[in-house]
C-alpha cells in the first residue's frame, strides 16, 4: 500500500480498529494505535518510528516510541481479540488449519532481547538475530497471523542481568521452538478457534512434544520429519525389562524414514495434483506406508502414515511427511493439506514487506511483543479489506518460499503467486 491507498481507506481503517481501541487503555494511546497502524501500511521505504511519526499527521517521535516500547496496554488481550475476529471471518471446524513456522530478524549487538549467532532460515545462515515463531489461520476463504513467541535461547533465560535489562518477565522459562508452537495453538483451542489440521516443518514433526501434544488436542497433523526420523514398519512386541526395572522396551530396532522409503517399489507412486496454480497444476508424486513412528526410542502406540513426496523434474528430490489422519482421510487429501504450508510463509513474508513486522528498533521484551502485535492487526486488516472487496485467492502450494525454494527472497502479496508447477523440497537444515 503507499500512503494515498492508506487515506483512501482511512473509514475502513477506523471502522476495523474501532474494535480494538479498547484494549489500549487510554485515550491518547487510541491515537497512537490508529497512527502507528496507519504508518505501518502507509508503504514507506522504512516504517521504523521516527519514519511513521513523520508520516502520519499529529505523530511525535517520542511519545509514539514510548507507546511502543513502554506503553501501559496488553499485547495479549489484542492478539486475542484479533483471534476472534480472524476466526469470524475465516472460520472454518473441518478444513481450518493452524501452521506453525519461525523467522528471523536480524540484529546488531547483544542487547536486543533473544538476540544471539543462531540458524535463521529466513537468512539462511547462522547470523545474530532474533528468532519469533508464529501461527496463521489458513482455511478456504483466507489466511492470517494468529500468535506468535519470542524464541528465548537458554543462555538468556539463565542470564539474570541481561533478562532484567531486556525486561524479561520473572515467569518465563526456556521453551523450544516446538513447545512454543505447541502453546499457541493450546490458546487457539481453549479460546475456540475452529480448525482440524496442523502444519509444520520438520523443526515441529521431529519433535515428539509437539506431535504428541498436538495428539492429544484431538487434532490432526501433517507435519514434516527429516530423513533422520525413525520408524517400525510393523508394530513391535515390546519387552518387559530386566532385574533392574524401568520401562518396556521394543524387542526390534527401528529404521530411518530413508530406509523405509527405499523400500517402495516404483509402483507404490501416483501422480497427485495438490492445487491449481497461476499457470497451472502444480502436481507432485506421491506414496505412503503404515508406520509406527519412533519417539524418544519408543514406538507410538496407534499407527501412523509416512508420506513421501517427489517432484517430477529431472532430479527427482524427496520430501517427508507424517500424519495421524484416519485410514479414511484420502491420500489426495492428506497431500493437498500438506499444500497449505504455503500460508504462513506468505504470511511472513507479506507482514514484513507490507505491515513493517521486521522494521523495529526496540530493544526490550515489551517494545517486540507490541510492535509485532501492531504488525499483525495491520496484516489482518488487509487480508478482511481483501475479503471485503471480492479478491480471491488463487489455490496455489507457494513453492518459492523461503523454506522451499533456494531461490531468492521476492516481496510477497496478500494472495496466492505460485508461477512454478512444481515445488523445489526445501533442505532440511533448520
Amino acid at each position: 500500500m503507499d500512503g494515498k491507498q492508506v487515506r483512501r481507506l482511512k473509514p475502513e481503517l477506523e471502522m476495523f480498529l474501532d474494535r480494538y481501541l479498547p484494549l489500549f487503555g487510554r485515550d491518547e494511546n487510541h491515537q497512537h494505535a490508529q497512527r502507528f497502524i496507519q504508518g505501518l501500511l502507509g508503504g514507506h521505504e522504512r516504517r521504523n518510528i521516527e519514519n511513521i511519526a513523520e508520516a502520519v499527521e499529529g505523530g511525535v517521535v517520542r511519545t509514539m516510541q514510548k507507546f511502543v516500547a513502554q506503553g501501559v496496554w496488553e499485547d495479549a488481550r489484542v492478539l486475542q481479540e484479533a483471534r476472534s475476529h480472524a476466526a469470524e471471518a475465516l472460520s472454518d471446524d473441518k478444513n481450518g488449519t493452524i501452521n506453525v513456522d519461525e523467522t528471523g530478524f536480524a540484529k546488531k549487538g547483544k542487547k536486543s532481547v533473544g538476540v544471539k549467532r543462531q540458524y535463521s532460515g529466513t537468512l539462511g545462515r547462522v547470523d545474530n538475530c532474533q528468532i519469533g515463531v508464529f501461527a496463521n489461520y489458513y482455511s478456504s476463504k483466507g489466511h492470517t497471523f494468529l500468535d506468535r513467541r519470542i524464541y528465548l535461547p537458554e543462555e538468556w533465560c539463565q542470564d539474570r542481568q541481561r533478562r532484567e535489562e531486556a525486561g524479561v518477565p520473572e515467569n518465563i522459562v526456556f521453551r523450544t521452538k516446538p513447545e512454543l508452537g505447541l502453546e499457541m495453538i493450546r490458546t487457539a483451542v481453549r479460546e475456540g478457534v475452529a480448525f482440524q489440521w496442523v502444519g509444520g516443518d520438520c523443526v515441529y514433526g521431529d519433535s515428539p512434544i509437539f506431535v504428541q501434544g498436538v495428539r492429544e488436542l484431538g487434532k490432526w497433523y501433517v507435519v514434516d520429519v527429516s530423513s533422520e526420523a525413525y520408524v517400525w514398519l510393523q508394530q513391535p512386541r515390546m519387552v518387559e525389562p530386566g532385574p533392574r526395572g524401568g520401562r518396556r522396551k521394543p524387542e526390534t530396532k527401528p529404521i530411518s524414514v530413508a530406509e523405509a522409503v527405499a523400500q517402495l517399489p516404483p509402483s507404490a507412486f501416483r501422480r497427485i495434483t495438490v492445487s491449481q496454480g497461476s499457470q497451472g497444476p502444480i502436481v507432485y508424486e506421491y506414496a505412503e506406508m503404515t508406520v509406527w513412528f519412533s519417539e524418544e526410542g519408543y514406538p507410538t502406540e496407534e499407527a501412523e502414515r509416512l508420506l513421501v513426496r517427489r517432484t517430477l523434474n529431472q532430479d527427482a528430490e524427496l520430501k517427508y511427511h507424517r500424519s495421524n489422519a484416519p485410514p479414511k482421510v484420502s491420500l489426495q487429501r492428506v497431500a493437498e493439506q500438506r499444500a497449505c504450508r504455503w500460508s504462513i510463509e506468505e504470511d511472513i513474508k507479506a507482514s514484513k514487506s507490507q505491515c513493517g513486522l521486521a522494521e523495529y528498533e526496540t530493544r526490550g521484551w515489551i517494545g517486540w511483543h507490541h510492535h509485532t502485535a501492531l504488525s499483525m492487526l495491520a496484516l489482518l486488516f488487509l487480508v478482511l479489506q481483501k475479503l471485503r472487496l471480492g479478491k480471491k485467492r488463487e489455490p496455489d502450494d507457494r513453492p518459492g518460499s523461503s523454506l522451499d525454494s533456494p531461490s531468492p527472497t521476492r516481496s510477497a502479496p496478500l494472495g496466492r503467486g505460485r508461477n512454478r508447477c512444481v515445488e523445489q523440497p526445501a533442505k532440511e537444515a533448520k
